[in-house]
């Protein structure tokens, strides 16, 4: 996981996967419904603004006990978040 620094673009020419930050992404959307710009930014909101809600409801959980919430509850709406962004 980076955050876009340049010196990382070589590892992901020769295959490394990168997985960027879901606040960076977040912002982006912030930033074009503050400004008016986006009537889809709302829904990305909802969707995001769900999963931060299962990561708060996991923050004092073990790691499995959290694996398990994310798998039942953050995993479906990352699915539809998926879909939906590429629809």
């Amino acid at each position: 996981m980076c955050d876009d620094c340049g010196g990382y673009k070589a590892s992901f020419a020769q295959g490394a996967t990168e997985i960027g930050c879901m606040a960076h992404a977040r912002r982006k959307f912030f930033d074009l419904q503050a400004a008016g710009k986006s009537q889809l930014a709302a829904q990305a909101l909802g969707y995001i603004g769900q999963l931060y809600d299962i990561e708060r409801e996991s923050k004092d959980f073990e790691a499995k006990q959290r694996q398990q919430l994310r798998e039942e509850k953050a995993r479906p709406i990352a699915g539809a978040l998926h879909q939906w962004m590429q629809a």
